[in-house]
């Protein structure tokens, strides 16, 4: 989906009241031997450090909530103050306490490219817990060497210890214990895909999705894949819904409570044009243009969308990005503005110039140098003799005649609002599922080695899975512009997110739900809630969707099936 230039690709695009139990603690037990340096614990809080330094919650493990005996896990180290230390220099270290002492496990300089643009260390897949199992002690250390004075004034203060609880490998959930990596090929693509899932029950839609998408987006591009395309099926909501790799890979989730609803026509057109994009057109395109053809040829961004009526929307509610702003660190501006408003560019100019001249000013871009506004003010200037301050006040003036209807307006606020919401549940409550920070595993490696833990893993408690069936509800009535019930549904969520419980409703309703379904030996996927029944899209053998009715009773919801 998303491209970085020289970095993962992201695309696409929350949890629970409570957070899910973490399987590392940084608490007073976790303190490994005696011999290894440690930190003077104070009654009273200290200032932070002005030199770099490294606090337990910056360091995270991969996959989770949960950890197994077996996992390859992956760290996550983000140091803070760096200051004027070069990341490329700083070398972070991670050891197991042994009963011989402590031995490293994992080490790697920090660098790693997310769009946040924040330093870090990613130690992707280095500690096999194979014949591990309980309580695991861990240092993991900045500067291990102390070869960095300048900035680094207290060394003392760069280490953390932390325990890692290790569950027995028998106590896997069924999914991720069944699961195993497997292909299919069809015209168009390689299809990758991990049995047991919804991605295996509903694979022939799937492939003769896939065949049509790559079908329209050739025709729509005038570009040909000259070798099969590489799609990977994940059972679990990474970023927006999928990203893509090395400009030939995408990874598509695909799971029965996909909380970020992305439609998978949508998806599909959408990635595959970044492959032959990337393959036939332009690779080296700025990303305002990049993604701009991605949604203009896909026909919307989560969802078929008028194009120039969203941007024009984006103008009317005060919204309008300047382009060379836009252009300028694209990835950082808020997502389903900067997605809609490079789309609408792009449609202006098609329509203003035609597709063919559009054509061979995309495909030129990738032949300038500079910044991304030098590379685009150039490639205007040369294919239509106009630099970008008058293009966009041609652009401007396009979506000012073109005035949005209130439906249009309400329905762009509320997405906005609705990924918002999701962004900010998965930075608090999966932070690996996060666009901007978050944990893209490699697919191609990750199937040579057997892993599937990274792909199907994420929290699932009642209360997670109580926001997520709320977030797809909200989606559904947006898509049938049902716009009180979005926003009652966004507010209620909104609250749990803000005060950390489900007392008011439809919150509470849907927890209460949720766990009546969870005592019948099921797991909510999808919930339909009406005033005095709900139907409810559940699984108790994996991958097998059943429909299940619950009706209020005096001691609470019950399975219409199971209140004997």
């Amino acid at each position: 989906m998303h491209t970085v230039r020289s970095a993962v690709l992201l695309l696409l695009i929350l949890l629970a009241a409570c957070a899910p139990a973490s399987p590392v603690s940084p608490t007073p037990a976790a303190r490994p031997p005696t011999t290894a340096p440690a930190l003077s614990p104070s009654s009273s809080p200290t200032p932070a450090p002005t030199d770099l330094y490294l606090t337990p919650g910056d360091v995270r493990l991969y996959p989770g909530p949960d950890l197994y005996s077996g996992d390859r896990v992956t760290f996550d180290v983000t140091p803070r103050n760096l200051g004027s230390i070069d990341p490329a220099d700083l070398m972070v270290r991670v050891y197991l306490w042994t009963e011989d002492g402590p031995e490293p496990i994992a080490e790697g300089t920090v660098g790693y490219p997310t769009f946040d643009q924040v330093p870090r260390a990613r130690l992707v897949w280095a500690w096999d817990t194979t014949g591990l199992v309980g309580r695991q002690a861990l240092t993991v250390r900045l500067d291990p060497d102390d070869r960095i004075r300048k900035g680094d004034e207290d060394p003392r203060n760069n280490v953390v210890h932390l325990t890692v609880r290790l569950r027995p490998a028998e106590e896997r959930p069924p999914l991720e214990a069944n699961a195993s990596w497997s292909t299919t090929s069809t015209v168009c693509c390689e299809v990758h895909y991990l049995t047991g899932t919804a991605a295996e029950r509903d694979l022939p839609l799937i492939v003769e999705r896939a065949d049509e998408a790559t079908d329209y987006v050739e025709a729509r591009l005038q570009v040909w894949q000259e070798e099969p395309i590489s799609i990977y099926l994940i059972g679990r909501v990474i970023g927006h819904g999928g990203y893509a790799q090395g400009g030939d890979r995408l990874v598509i989730s695909y799971l029965d409570r996909h909380y970020a609803g992305a439609n998978l026509q949508e998806v599909l057109r959408h990635e595959i044009t970044h492959v032959l994009d990337a393959a036939g057109l332009s690779p080296q395109a700025p990303p305002l243009m990049r993604e701009g053809l991605a949604v203009w040829v896909a026909g919307g961004h989560f969802k078929p969308e008028p194009i120039r009526a969203r941007g024009a929307a984006l103008l009317r509610l005060g919204w309008y990005i300047p382009l060379g702003e836009l252009a300028e660190r694209f990835y950082t501006h808020q997502h389903e503005v900067s997605y809609a408003e490079a789309a609408a560019f792009v449609d202006y100019l098609i329509e203003t110039y035609g597709w063919q001249p559009f054509r061979d000013f995309y495909a030129g871009l990738s032949t300038y140098e500079g910044s991304e506004v030098e590379v685009l003010d150039g490639g205007l200037v040369e294919s239509f003799g106009e630099g970008l301050d008058e293009v966009e006040a041609g652009f401007l003036a396009w979506l000012e005649n073109a005035p949005p209807s209130p439906e249009q307006e309400r329905d762009l606020e509320d997405t906005v609002r609705l990924f918002d919401l999701l962004r900010r549940y998965q930075q608090a409550y999966d932070p690996g599922a996060y666009f901007a920070s978050g944990w893209f595993p490699d697919p191609v490696e990750a199937e040579q080695q057997g892993i599937v833990a990274d792909f199907l893993r994420h929290p699932h408690t009642p209360e997670n899975v109580a926001l997520e069936t709320m977030f797809i509800a909200a989606r559904e009535a947006l898509e049938r512009s049902d716009f009180h019930q979005t926003e009652r549904l966004l507010e209620s969520v909104e609250g749990v997110l803000d005060r950390g419980d489900f007392a008011a409703p439809p919150a509470a309703t849907y927890l209460e739900v949720v766990r009546a379904v969870g005592r019948a030996g099921y797991e909510a996927q999808r919930i339909d809630l009406e005033e005095d029944s709900v139907t409810v899209w559940a699984i108790a053998d994996w991958p097998h969707l059943e429909e299940l009715h619950l009706v209020r009773t005096e001691t609470g919801w019950q399975v219409e099936d199971d209140r004997g």
